[in-house]
């Protein structure tokens, strides 16, 4: 997928700059040109993250940038305006962008990431949601912003992508909001572990975890520059805090009763050595206090399951492709 224009922070800025700036006092920090929202690939977090954006942003918009318009009656249902590469403003720029598209299915990753950034006019914020697999932590251990060493390029294609992505937009100016495995009731590892039965994986793998709602909350909050923003060429992380093992997320599914109990086991083992195939323990509590102390709805899968599982996927009536 490519975007139309061409890399410019020094875009001009729009005709609403005055009135924009007034209307923002204690809602986007920073002196942005438009209340404008651009959502490349606003599908499960995107779309999310753009409805965020019109409930908190008094006078924002949102448009959500699809390659085919399947999702479009969805968009406009949550409040967002859809658009493809030719339904776009001819020569608008956003002062607010958030790739949330996955590298899945782009043939050039990087160019995509460049071809958005070329739609930001350079104020306001840039957001990419990138993925805490980049971090290089995989013995059990902790990872937290200060300390998230970064898997070497070359490791592997998909990390590769990501790494790119990233250096493309922290070196525009951009930030970058590392994600842990997201879910909802009905999407995430634990519906694949309860359908797969038997699990080629240790059940003691260590996992992070947060709620869809929560990611696009955090870069809603990243993108107005809550706490002490505005944020530029930043790198945050996104997780809800409490790890879990592969075999206890299974576990909260049932004990709660928002899934039934079917048998579930996990075959793999830990690799020798200790030193690799643990995963990771995630702490952004400095995320949180740049943030004015972010807080996720869902505390914790746990909690969210043992309240049943009931939350804006599944009770908003929307269908999501």
């Amino acid at each position: 997928m490519t975007f139309p224009g061409s890399i410019d922070g020094g875009a001009a800025r729009g005709s609403v700059a005055a009135a924009a700036t007034s209307s923002l006092a204690g809602a986007v920090a920073g002196s942005p040109s438009n209340l404008d929202l651009l959502v490349v690939g606003p599908g499960v977090l995107g779309s999310v993250l753009g409805r965020d954006w019109l409930a908190s942003v008094q006078g924002g918009t949102a448009t959500g940038l699809t390659n085919t318009d399947r999702s479009h009656e969805r968009l406009r249902a949550m409040g967002l305006t859809p658009a493809t590469r030719s339904t776009l403003p001819p020569n608008k720029k956003y002062s607010f962008v958030a790739f949330a598209a996955p590298p899945s299915g782009s043939e050039d990753y990087v160019a995509d990431i460049k071809s958005a950034l070329a739609l930001w006019d350079g104020s306001g914020s840039f957001i990419f949601t990138s993925s805490m697999s980049v971090c290089a932590v995989d013995d059990g251990g902790s990872a937290t912003d200060e300390h998230c060493p970064l898997v070497p390029v070359g490791a592997g294609p998909s990390t590769d992508k990501l790494r790119g992505a990233e250096e493309a937009v922290l070196a525009a100016g951009g930030n970058v909001l590392r994600l842990v495995g997201l879910y909802h009731k009905f999407r995430g590892a634990h519906t694949f572990f309860i359908k797969q039965g038997t699990v080629a994986r240790p059940g003691g793998y260590v996992v992070n975890l947060l709620h869809y709602e929560d990611a696009a909350a955090l870069a809603a909050a990243i993108l107005r520059g809550d706490g002490s923003g505005p944020f530029r060429g930043r790198a945050f992380l996104g997780t809800d805090g409490h790890p879990v093992t592969f075999e206890d997320m299974v576990e909260y599914c049932f004990a709660g009763g928002a899934f039934e109990r079917v048998p579930v086991s996990f075959t793999g083992t830990f690799p020798d050595g200790g030193k690799t195939g643990r995963g990771k323990r995630v702490d952004n509590s400095g995320t949180s206090q740049a943030l004015g102390g972010w807080k996720p709805k869902y505390e914790s899968f746990q909690s969210f399951m043992a309240a049943g599982g009931a939350d804006y996927y599944n009770t908003s009536g929307l269908k999501w492709n």
